[in-house]
Parts: C-alpha cells; structure tokens; sequence
C-alpha cells in the first residue's frame, strides 16, 4: 500500500514502528529522552502511534539518528533497504563511467580457476578454492565459489553450500585485472588483483590481496585457469582444501616460498 493511500491513524503506527525500531539501541528511553530534548510521556506517545512530533522534534529525532523524514511515512526496513540499493547504484555508476567492468575476454577467460593462497590458520600450508569466473547479461565478469570444508569447519560455518558461498566482482586494470568478493553469510571481504602470465605460464596469473580478516599485508595469491569440462574438473579433485605446500607443484610452491615474509 502506498503512503499517500494510508490513514493518518495508519501512519502514526508506522512512525511509531520505526521509532521503537531505532530505540531499541538506546541505553533507556529516559536516557534517550534527555539527549533529544524531549518530554518522556510525549516521546510515550509517539512510540505507541499516537502522535506526530512538530517539525523541530522531527528534526532532533532524524538528526540523532541519523535518518530522514521517511520514518513518518515508510517502514525503516524499506527507507534502509533503498538506502543500501542506492550506495550500490552510485558505486556502480561510478565504476561504469570509469569502464573499469569491460574486461576482454582474452585478458580473463569465463571458465573455472583454482584461487591458491596461504592458510589463514597454517602458514606453513597452501588453500585451495574452486572458482568460476561468468560475464552476467551486462557483460560484467562475476565470480563465485565455495569457501573450502577445510576453512569453514575452522571457524565454525556449517558444511550447507549457502554458508560457504561467496561472490564477487571483476575489473579491469592495467595489467591484468583487479576483484572485491565478500562472503554471503560472514562478514568477510577480500579485495585483490591478479597480473597475466606467471613464468610464461598463460593459464596462471599471480598478484595479492587484502581482506578483513588480514589487513596488515598483502597476501601472496595465484590463479590457475582450468581447461573447460569435466575430466578438468575431476582432475583437479584433490588439490581443493587445506594442504601442505610438498603437495603442489614446484611451480606453485615456489611462488609461495619466494614470497614467504622474513
């Protein structure tokens, strides 16, 4: 229902929603009365729909909250989620005008990659993830996969494929191509770039990355291009995990070591 077709009675319950909703953190409602300035029995009020604050109030409200005059008119989970789209659009926009999305098919491939790093949890051990890099119907290059058992068992995500799921975004740069991905259950990003050619090798790209989990220094990281179908993908069966380095190849062990910290 649209707000213009709600009663005015209606609308003081929506404003009410939406004020509980942004109380609820307060430390106590006196306490929060006191900072805004405002009567304790009228702020009751307007908690429980019964009436609409005068333009100052609203304003102190909207102020200490840091929101808008919406909250007398939509609920906050609809004002919050057009807030989110919003910052995405204006993120997207910015990087279209930039043309950082028109990635070349030849300087990355769609197809499925092994993403190797060192472990978060054994230094001395290489993790390995299956990723699939897919241009969308815009053209964007999207990337998806599965964070490892081996990795969620140890910090306590559940084994279900949507606990483990992560995505992201490919862009061009320079040299080779640059990504932010983020965990869909976890609070977990990773922002990193990747450069063509590792030793001559067309299928592995080398770079690093950052993520809110290891911020203090870049990290080491390759991509290996796997070649289309099946019998590729059940080759590379056992690689998928947390393993140590002897269990690779010299040539991804050797990345790794020459780039081991001092």
């Amino acid at each position: 229902m649209r707000a213009e077709d709600l009663s005015p009675a209606q609308l003081r319950h929506v404003f009410g929603s939406n004020l509980r909703s942004l109380s609820a953190s307060a430390r106590s409602i006196s306490a929060l009365c006191v900072e805004l300035g405002i009567n304790r029995t009228q702020y009751n009020r307007y908690l429980n729909g019964e009436a609409f604050p005068r333009p100052d109030v609203l304003y102190r409200i909207c102020s200490h909250f840091d929101v808008d005059a919406r909250i007398l008119l939509e609920p906050l989970e609809t004002i919050q989620r057009a807030s989110r789209v919003g910052a995405i659009g204006e993120i997207s926009r910015l990087l279209s005008d930039l043309d950082m999305l028109d990635i070349p098919q030849q300087a990355l491939p769609e197809g499925a990659y092994l993403h190797y790093r060192v472990s978060y949890f054994v230094p001395t051990e290489i993790s390995c993830t299956l990723v699939g890099f897919q241009r969308d119907s815009h053209g964007v290059m999207r990337l998806r996969g599965y964070m490892p058992y081996a990795s969620s068992d140890r910090i306590g995500l559940p084994r279900a494929a949507a606990a483990r799921r992560f995505r992201g975004v490919a862009f061009r740069q320079l040299m080779g191509f640059s990504f932010i991905l983020s965990m869909e259950r976890t609070p977990l990003m990773v922002l990193g770039g990747f450069e063509p050619s590792y030793l001559g090798q067309e299928n592995f790209y080398f770079g690093s990355s950052v993520s809110t989990q290891d911020v203090l220094s870049p990290a080491p990281i390759l991509l290996q291009r796997l070649e289309p179908g099946v019998a590729a993908m059940i080759a590379v069966r056992g690689k998928i995990g947390i393993h140590p380095r002897a269990h690779y190849s010299p040539l991804i062990r050797g990345y790794f070591d020459k780039h081991q910290p001092a």
